[in-house]
């Protein structure tokens, strides 16, 4: 885009003028031209909202709830969700389109929210993720996971995968929790991470995945939803 400053002169030319007379206006002022070029900065869209449900409501059920809203299961691309921590029965969703309708069994919910994130390269963010990290089995009959049990060893997962999700971590904190729920006539008990602290943006397709389709395991549980601050 080009932005020129000009001046007219007003009133009867009576003599031609000098090249540089020419340049500059009456008050003095010098013609100039300002270009600008437009930078195409990664980013990613999406949109935000928050559902209430019964504080009762077991995360697999929500999940199915909003899974029949979007079309798809958790972690595929569509949407993510996690429970809000400071208020039972609220869950936070994210999704790549607005929902059309709320799910079913929901007592309340905001409307979507548009949000752009930026993901050139070298931005810092601060971040915050409750992910199950591990190691995968796969045998003929079953495949098994066995969540990390020690701080130290997500810690040291997260470092070793961060070029893969595009990342560079510049602080990290980790703190173990477990996530218990009864799903129909089955009791579940989920280990999981709770990461917060810093990163640097170093892929922005890699962290553009991440983003839309979580982190670790389990994400039908409320698991692997990458929240990023400035």
């Amino acid at each position: 885009m080009e932005l020129t400053l000009h001046s007219v002169a007003l009133g009867r030319q009576k003599k031609p003028r000098s090249s540089e007379r020419d340049r500059r206006s009456k008050d003095g002022f010098v013609h100039s031209m300002l270009s600008f070029t437009r930078l195409e900065i990664p980013e990613v869209e999406l949109f935000e909202t928050a559902v209430t449900f019964d504080p009762a409501t077991d995360p697999l059920s929500v999940h199915d709830a909003l899974a029949a809203v979007f079309g798809q299961k958790a972690g595929f691309g569509r949407f993510l969700f996690r429970a809000d921590s400071a208020s039972a029965g609220r869950f936070w969703v994210r999704s790549i389109e607005p929902w059309t309708r709320w799910p079913d069994h929901a007592l309340n919910a905001l409307e979507p929210r548009r949000t752009v994130v930026q993901l050139a390269e070298g931005l810092m963010y601060h971040f915050s993720l409750s992910v199950c990290a591990g190691e995968e089995f796969v045998s003929p009959d079953e495949k098994r996971v066995v969540p990390f049990d020690t701080a130290d060893r997500v810690a040291t997962w997260f470092r070793d995968e961060a070029a893969q999700f595009g990342i560079r971590p510049l602080m990290l904190n980790v703190t173990l929790n477990t996530m218990r729920f009864a799903h129909g006539e089955q009791r579940f008990k989920v280990p999981y991470a709770s990461l917060d602290g810093a990163v640097e943006v170093a892929d922005a397709d890699r962290l553009r995945r991440r983003i839309l389709k979580g982190f670790g395991y389990y994400r039908r549980t409320g698991l692997g939803m990458l929240e990023l601050s400035n």
